[in-house]
């Protein structure tokens, strides 16, 4: 797929390249309202922790994808209440911290091969992303098209290496506090 024009608005780092390593489908009813590197006063980046914000449902499918996905993914560390009534699930990337770091660092062409499969994998069905998603990953195939689109030189993007943004830090920090309540008050039953 040839790609014609590049995307102005902030897209979530986080979410390209972080969210798709937790193997979660995309197309799934539940989606994160949004995803983070860091939270305000809890974790920073060098915590290696990816937080992903959902709307808590009470229904028998959101508590099927909160057991098998949320809670019950390998990488699960905490869950926090937060103040608007939504919920952090926090997953812990400790032990792929330099995979961690590369999306932080805006490094995404370093990825791991086998991580860069599994984000490939989840935008696939949606093909309209797919070419953006793979030209940040392997950017040198894409050089001559991204070099026209931009008026600039191919020895230029070169040189930069990589075709897709640095993380806004700022955006990608959680802000929302987290409810101080008694577990008996929590009605998931998990940890805050």
């Amino acid at each position: 797929m040839k790609i014609n024009s590049l995307y102005r608005d902030y897209i979530q780092k986080s979410r390209l390249f972080l969210y798709p390593l937790l193997e979660i489908k995309r197309g799934v009813s539940v989606t994160p309202i949004q995803t983070y590197l860091s939270w305000k006063d809890k974790y920073c980046c060098t915590d290696s922790k990816l937080i992903c914000q959902y709307h808590l449902r009470d229904d028998d499918e959101f508590r099927l994808f909160e057991k098998v996905k949320l809670t019950g993914n390998p990488l699960f560390h905490a869950f926090h209440l937060l103040e608007d009534g939504t919920g952090a699930y926090v997953f812990d990337f400790a032990k792929q911290s330099d995979e961690f770091w590369k999306v932080v660092t805006g490094k995404y062409s370093t990825l791991d091969v086998k991580n860069k499969r599994k984000v490939l994998a989840f935008f696939k069905s949606h093909s309209a992303h797919y070419a953006y998603i793979e030209s940040y990953l392997e950017p040198k195939k894409y050089f001559p098209m991204y070099s026209e689109i931009l008026n600039v030189k191919v020895k230029t993007l070169k040189e930069v290496g990589e075709l897709c943004s640095i993380p806004d830090l700022e955006k990608e920090s959680l802000e929302t506090g987290a409810k101080i309540m008694n577990i008996a008050d929590n009605p998931l039953n998990l940890q805050q």
